[in-house]
């Protein structure tokens, strides 16, 4: 039986497959994790370990369905709708402000979902040795391992110490667990990457587009390094990429997100989805459309208006940049012709024949954040001049002038238009948040936010306001849900 990535031929299929392991694969930590189904009846063999592993890359899907919100509405660049109440959506408002409690159910749904795709990768990484031939167990235990820890880095920079499981759980055991030290994970981290960096192939055929790549490995493991200021191991891996000539900046930045040009050669690692009411299409142009007239735009059903872009991202591109465009729009035209003022997000927008059943895929790693990383890396190591070279190529790709001399006067001046390019070209990809960290500037920047953005300062809305945040904030609470099966888990500080 073959199998796909992209799900292009046999979509039911795989979707069929992927409920029968995820049905008998325990994603709790707070409950019993041994599989119910033994693993000799069904990782017998390559193909049922490979169906096994299809399931884990399926429930990215689920972790992209929440991401959003613990990343990019924690940022400058969106906000919950203006029209939502204070009581509508309390998750989504808190997380907004930063007020967020260890009870809040969207925290809770993105920290299980986590958990969900490393149970389904260790399962993965436990049976592989049921699979004969020797490259192909190393190709499937490095693809699992590599989601495993594009987990728990993300887990490990929202909460910081996490608990780390690596393998199935029996009975209480799952209740034992401790958080371990943000050094520990980053290690296992930086093991599992550099595992798949050795054993991933450079490509595939045709029919598995999709697959981890060392090259996703390879970058990853780059952001991973850059996130622990270890840049020379970070400059290696990011340039390994650029030489290997595989990749490329798409000419037209609109055409990066075409759903007829995905997968194309900016595309390093994408969650992929497909349309065709199969449980496999993508929810994110309802989720952004504004309101009810989500039809007028070419999507069926409702807009839910999540994520709507602020004043201050809109005003962060220059004129004439395309990546505008691509990216979002200011306004739209109702029923009666006329123009409705109203931020909303674009870049995820594909015509859709079902509600919540885009074909859009979702990129995590493009050869654009590659060399903006590495931008990045050479401002820390006092390469100025190899830096700028880096964001003027970006700038050119969206037809912009170089940066001037007032841009690039010093290092600081340089790292702020870093900072601004890359929150332009990767608008609303879940990045932002986790720059902002990176580099320190979070605190800054989005108590700056609040004080600037109208909807948090509307003297008739004064319960949207929002105060500025402290250190903690910058932080996830460990879910209350978890803490009250565990005693052993510690909440962070604050919380």
């Amino acid at each position: 039986m073959e199998t796909y990535i992209k799900y292009n031929r046999k979509p039911y299929i795989i979707f069929m497959l992927s409920l029968l392991v995820i049905g008998f694969t325990s994603c709790d930590l707070d409950v019993e994790s041994e599989s119910e189904v033994d693993s000799e009846v069904f990782y017998r063999d390559a193909e049922e370990v490979n169906l096994a592993l299809i399931s884990a890359y399926n429930s990215l899907r689920d972790v992209m369905d929440v991401e959003f919100s613990v990343t990019e509405i924690r940022s400058d660049n969106t906000f919950l709708s203006p029209d939502s109440s204070v009581e509508n959506d309390v998750d989504n408002f808190t997380l907004d402000r930063g007020t967020m409690v260890s009870s809040n159910l969207t925290n809770e749904q993105y920290y299980r979902v986590c958990y969900s795709t490393i149970g389904l990768a260790n399962d993965v990484i436990e049976n592989v040795g049921n699979v004969e031939d020797l490259d192909l167990r190393n190709q499937y235990e490095a693809e699992a391992r590599f989601l495993r820890a594009h987990c728990y880095f993300n887990l490990v920079r929202l909460y910081g110490a996490v608990i780390y499981v690596d393998g199935s759980l029996l009975g209480d055991d799952a209740l034992l667990l401790e958080r371990s030290p943000e050094a520990f994970v980053y290690q296992k981290i930086k093991e599992d990457l550099i595992y798949a960096r050795e054993n991933l192939p450079s490509e595939y055929g045709e029919d598995e587009v999709g697959r981890i790549t060392q090259y996703a490995a390879k970058g990853i493991l780059g952001k991973v390094y850059l996130t622990l200021g270890e840049y020379p191991l970070a400059i290696t891996e990011f340039q390994d990429i650029i030489d290997s000539g595989r990749f490329g900046l798409v000419p037209n930045y609109a055409d990066i997100f075409s759903t007829n040009n995905e997968n194309n050669e900016e595309v390093i690692f994408a969650v992929q989805y497909i349309s065709g009411n199969l449980g496999l299409g993508s929810p994110f142009a309802n989720y952004f459309a504004p309101g009810a007239t989500a039809e007028l735009l070419g999507i069926i059903g409702d807009g839910d208006e999540l994520n709507i872009p602020t004043s201050g991202i809109v005003d962060a591109y220059e004129d004439g940049d395309p990546r505008k465009e691509a990216s979002l729009a200011e306004s739209y035209t109702d029923s009666q012709g006329n123009e409705i003022f109203f931020n909303y997000i674009t870049k995820y927008f594909t015509p859709v024949d079902n509600e919540f059943d885009s074909d859009k895929d979702w990129i995590i790693l493009r050869y654009a954040d590659i060399k903006l990383l590495l931008a990045e890396a050479y401002l820390e190591q006092g390469r100025k001049d190899e830096a700028v070279t880096l964001i003027n190529e970006i700038r050119t790709r969206a037809g912009l002038a170089n940066l001037t001399a007032t841009d690039i006067a010093s290092t600081f001046s340089t790292k702020l238009a870093l900072e601004r390019e890359r929150r332009v070209e990767f608008a609303f990809e879940n990045h932002r948040f986790f720059d902002l960290v990176r580099t320190g500037r979070a605190l800054t920047v989005i108590n700056q936010n609040f004080i600037s953005e109208f909807i948090y300062n509307d003297p008739n809305n004064p319960q949207k306001a929002a105060a500025p945040i402290s250190d903690y904030q910058l932080k996830l609470p460990i879910p209350q849900r978890e803490i009250d099966i565990n005693p052993n888990l510690a909440q962070n500080i604050g919380y």
